[in-house]
């Protein structure tokens, strides 16, 4: 058993059609963030780090946080890390 360490957490989002795939062109895509957060005896205390990404779903490309433009990137970051997903000591 871990005593201390940190774990992520995959969050799903919505499916939208926000920018093009440079894959295959296709609009539809899913959008999704990855919270790491630290943990004490498997209960979070905080969050490390938070990033979004968009998968798309003819073809499975996925953009990671920077390779995102920056306006999409607030717009799905605001959606995704709304104040539920917080760890539980902290909400």
């Amino acid at each position: 058993m871990n005593i201390y360490g940190t774990q992520g957490k995959l969050i799903k989002g919505d499916v939208g059609e926000s920018l093009p795939c440079p894959s295959c062109g296709n609009l539809s895509q899913r959008n999704f963030g990855v919270l790491r957060y630290f943990h004490l005896y498997g209960i979070p205390l905080f969050s490390v780090t938070k990033k979004v990404g968009i998968e798309c779903m003819q073809c499975r490309w996925v953009l990671l946080d920077k390779q995102i433009p920056e306006e999409t990137r607030q717009e799905i970051d605001t959606k995704i890390f709304g104040k539920k997903y917080l760890p539980p000591l902290w909400s």
